[in-house]
């Protein structure tokens, strides 16, 4: 199983870097972290990857003012995003947000990328130590 998620995190993550900078890239797990911290204004560190079934991430937020739990799915597509509250619906609908991702700086920061929909866009920039 992990040798599966491993050979699937590096196909992901090989696909999605830039062949021209050669950055290092970033593990899926990160890469699921700092969107879903993004998206819902969280630090990554305080996200956490606690079950993976094939490409798909359960990640878990543990609330520090009164430790309620919340729970998330995410899967990468190429340098999309896709995501779920658990339990939930994926946000992959047309009229959804799309979340990306892009490596920066060869592989010094991650850009997560909000598309709105509405022809507004949000992105929030990482450094490589904020998120592993």
């Amino acid at each position: 199983m992990r040798l599966i998620l491993w050979v699937i995190t590096f196909m992901m993550l090989f696909a999605s870097m830039s062949r021209a900078s050669g950055a290092p890239v970033f593990e899926v797990e990160a890469i699921c972290r700092t969107a879903i911290a993004s998206i819902m204004g969280r630090d990554p560190k305080m996200m956490q990857v606690t079950l993976a079934t094939g490409d798909v991430l359960l990640l878990t937020y543990v609330r520090p003012i009164d430790n309620f739990v919340w729970n998330y799915r995410c899967r990468i597509e190429g340098n999309r995003v896709l995501w779920a509250s658990e339990p939930g619906r994926w946000r992959d609908d047309p009229k959804d947000e799309k979340v990306f991702f892009e490596v920066i700086d060869g592989g010094k920061q991650l850009r997560i990328i909000e598309d709105h929909g509405s022809g507004s866009s949000t992105n929030q920039l990482f450094d490589r130590d904020t998120i592993l």
